[in-house]
């Protein structure tokens, strides 16, 4: 009997190693083919892509036309499930593949429009533009057309399906998905709302202070536009009414988006911690050992597997590229040419409102200044695997689609009870559903650029998410401009969703482009932006109210005039060790208030207390300090204000970190309302100093329940990781461990290296500088980049993670420029040969 079980389990394993290597070699079939020559249809001569020896690719061409075919293929080659993803996103098929189980996030896509706008701006783009788009398009293509079943990305295999040819509408409506993605003021309008229902516009004022008017600007000296109050307080247009239910707008968003566990929900939704932002800096010749420019950035966005990014360089004659691309668009967003550098970093512009509507009875028109409008309505019809499909009705008014409607729809088909009420007729506007959208266009002319004069012609076709560039070229200028369509309201500024009906805020046109916050060549002879406020206080035009506090911005202006009041010309070592700075200018500016408000009991409380008190602010992984610091912080808000604002607006409030902080500041330092300290769920009074110390405690036991309690053991990179969440399948169980990723790091949300958390997830941190570079502009071309993964997309590719330790200790690879350097150690040489 033993034997036999002997023999039986040992049969059972043979199966299933033999089934596990038969798997392995049938996924491995789906790995790219990096040498040798391919024939293809759509080129006019042969197309070298030559992998250098970090794999990234340089792909030569006869012309750009060809060259952007062969990225084409790139991307598809590495990259091809990431882009079918990103395009079903987009445009709100993801049913199709994942059955009724991403209804509520489709149904939400196909309200909101992303695809019908793409294809409204495709229609409407130039036919030059079109042309590269196609050649790109084509190349894809190419790539699709001779790969099926077993030579596809593992995930079509899994999913079973295969993809559809690629078009030019899938190119914008991924560049409208990214303008989503950079355009988040619609959440603070939720949370504005949440805000005055609990607490009244006075009290919600006190918990939302502005950036102050002396904080650090982009721009300094006196702006050339006068114009109207635009101060918190007349953030509503005159005429608006505030909607004083007592439940959360922002909650039913949330939960009207799919599943909690759903990563396209929260793409749709955005986390509601303050994370994405980026910095870059731009000095000129006279500031550096070589005497050319040197230009620094840095974009913050979502943790994701694959990267968002993908390093390549593309040439073709006098065209010559190189730096981050996105896969499924036909461009380098950030790097360098032979003649001009560029970095950017989100303005977070308000382009975006929300208007309640009054509708008719019979729901086919909206009230506007005493007038009836029809509304337009659009059938949209959802496919889903395995079931029926889903016919969805987008009402559409002159403010833009009633995204109300989704929510009500989604939430009515939820299984959670009890149910959310039903939302009134709330209609969304936004730059980007605009039907003029020349976004892509402005990228491929900044391609092209060679000067100062034709970046500024290409920033004037920039639409949608605003950016704040920095330039620099190689005969020694620096410039900085914020491109894009930013709204001029009739009255207010957009900071809370405003009555449709009574046509007082209105969009009325955009700022002109030469009023837009711009620099050339200043006499400070640097650059720097991280998200803060664009201009001066004292600006005419309205821009935001969501800056964050200029704590990264700050850190990286005081390392530049520190290295250059020493006399030291800077070079690209300096620009290195800035972008791994980890210093906390949070932590040195709040910790000293909370400090003198607390009075810990618990012996862990006070090892906390002591440990804190003895930190420099330096936020490394390796110290246990930090982590309190942020544990403390994260608690402030609950303890002080959550028995006021309840569960679900608490929820909204307590990741917006800079607003938590200035409010937190004014309490401590004898400028704010301390009533709000006192709990008034409990009989007793408490005090600021009752609050902070709660906080304390409560952050210590947070760690300890991870960590032990020994605090002079803890670290914060034990519990502090960046988390990278494959694409589309990390909620599957068997392949989450397969497929995602996670790495310990250090840094908080005020660091340069940057590290915020996730609120929602405490300490895991899903916004990460994803893409660093550093370009000299000098002869020697001492540039490099790197992204947070690896270049490949399939997971048994040796390249599909090979960056991330890297990426977490602030290193680089080169930026090679030259065929020779990229024909060194070079991994693949693949030529696309024309078909015959």
């Amino acid at each position: 009997m033993r034997r036999t079980a002997i023999k039986v389990l040992a049969a059972i394993l043979l199966l299933a190693a033999m089934t596990a290597a038969g798997a392995y070699v049938y996924l491995r079939r789906s790995l790219p083919v990096v040498n040798g020559a391919i024939q293809v249809s759509g080129i006019s001569a042969p197309v070298d892509i030559v992998r250098d020896a970090d794999d990234i690719p340089h792909i030569f061409g006869a012309t750009k036309a060809d060259a952007l075919f062969g990225l084409g293929y790139a991307h598809a080659q590495d990259r091809l499930w990431q882009m079918e993803f990103q395009r079903r996103i987009g445009n709100g098929r993801l049913c199709e593949i994942f059955g009724d189980a991403t209804l509520a996030e489709d149904r939400f896509l196909r309200t909101v429009g992303f695809g019908r706008a793409a294809q409204s701006a495709w229609e409407r783009l130039p036919s030059d533009a079109r042309a590269e788009v196609n050649a790109y398009v084509a190349g894809v293509n190419a790539f699709i057309a001779t790969h099926h079943g077993s030579e596809l990305p593992p995930e079509f295999s899994v999913l079973r399906f295969e993809p559809e040819p690629w078009t030019g509408e899938d190119v914008i409506v991924w560049v409208k998905m990214m303008a989503w993605d950079l355009s988040a003021n619609y959440t603070f309008e939720l949370l504005r709302h949440d805000l005055d229902a609990r607490v009244g516009p006075a009290r919600a004022g006190e918990l939302l202070p502005p950036y102050p008017d002396n904080g650090l600007t982009i721009v300094r000296g006196t702006p050339t536009v006068v114009g109207r109050d635009f101060s918190p307080a007349n953030s509503v247009p005159s005429g608006v009414t505030r909607n004083v239910a007592p439940d959360s707008w922002s909650a039913a968003f949330a939960a009207g988006l799919g599943r909690p566990d759903s990563l396209v929900r929260d793409f749709l939704l955005r986390s509601r911690t303050e994370a994405l932002g980026s910095n870059n800096w731009v000095v000129d010749g006279t500031l550096t050992a070589s005497g050319k420019p040197l230009l620094a950035n840095d974009p913050h966005l979502a943790t994701k597997m694959p990267s968002l990014w993908y390093l390549a360089h593309v040439t073709a004659g006098d065209f010559d590229v190189i730096g981050a691309t996105l896969p499924g668009a036909p461009a380098v967003a950030i790097g360098r040419n032979r003649y001009i550098a560029w970095g950017e970093t989100n303005v977070a512009a308000d382009v975006e409102d929300l208007y309640r509507e009054h509708l008719t009875a019979d729901g086919q028109a909206a009230a506007f200044r005493g007038v009836d409008e029809p509304i337009r309505t659009i059938k949209e019809t959802i496919k889903v695997k395995g079931a029926a499909p889903v016919d969805v009705d987008v009402r559409i008014t002159r403010h833009g689609p009633l995204v109300s409607d989704a929510i009500n729809a989604n939430t009515a088909a939820s299984k959670t009870e009890p149910k959310a009420p039903i939302r009134e007729a709330l209609a969304f506007r936004w730059t980007a559903l605009d039907d003029d959208d020349t976004t892509v266009v402005a990228f491929l002319k900044l391609n092209d650029a060679k000067n100062w004069r034709e970046f500024t012609d290409a920033m004037k076709a920039f639409v949608v998410p605003s950016q704040n560039f920095v330039y620099a070229d190689t005969d020694g200028h620096i410039g900085y401009y914020a491109p894009g369509h930013i709204p001029i309201r009739q009255n207010g500024t957009g900071g809370a969703p405003a009555d449709g009906w009574t046509g007082d805020a209105e969009w009325t046109g955009w700022i002109p482009f030469d009023e837009l916050p711009h620099a050339y060549d200043p006499p400070a002879h640097f650059i720097v932006t991280a998200n803060n406020r664009p201009m001066p206080a004292s600006y005419g035009h309205f821009i935001a109210l969501e800056y964050p506090n200029p704590y990264r911005a700050q850190r990286i202006t005081d390392l530049l005039t520190e290295r250059i009041a020493s006399g030291r010309r800077l070079t690209p070592e300096d620009f290195h060790a800035i972008q791994g700075d980890t210093m906390s200018l949070h932590a040195r500016e709040l910790l000293p208030m909370l400090l003198t408000h607390v009075r810990p009991a618990a012996a862990i409380d006070r090892d906390a207390f002591d440990e804190v008190r003895r930190w420099n602010y330096d936020a490394r992984g390796s110290s246990a300090a930090p982590a309190i610091f942020n544990a403390w912080f994260l608690h402030l808000a609950r303890d002080i204000v959550g028995d006021e604002l309840g569960e679900y607006a608490l929820e909204s409030y307590r990741g917006r970190f800079s607003f938590v902080t200035r409010f937190v500041e004014n309490l401590l330092n004898g400028s704010g309302n301390a009533a709000w300290c006192d709990n008034v769920a409990t009989p007793q009074h408490e005090t600021c100093d009752d609050e902070v110390t709660a906080a304390l405690h409560d952050g210590v036991a947070s760690l300890a329940k991870q960590l032990g309690n020994s605090v002079s053991t803890w670290r914060w990179d034990a519990v502090h990781r960046a988390v990278f969440p494959h694409q589309g399948l990390d909620t599957v169980p068997v392949l989450h461990t397969l497929l995602s990723r996670s790495m310990p790091n250090g840094g908080d949300y005020s660091t340069v290296n940057v590290g915020p958390v996730d609120v929602d997830n405490l300490y895991q941190q899903i916004s990460i500088p994803g893409y660093r570079q550093i370009v000299d502009l000098s002869p020697a071309n001492d540039s490099r980049f790197i992204e947070a993964g690896g270049q490949s997309g399939h997971f048994l590719s040796p390249h599909y993670d090979d960056y991330l330790k890297d990426w977490q200790t602030v290193n680089y690879r080169r930026m090679r420029m030259t065929r020779a350097e990229a024909e060194k150690g070079a991994i693949g040489a693949l030529r696309l040969m024309p078909r015959p």
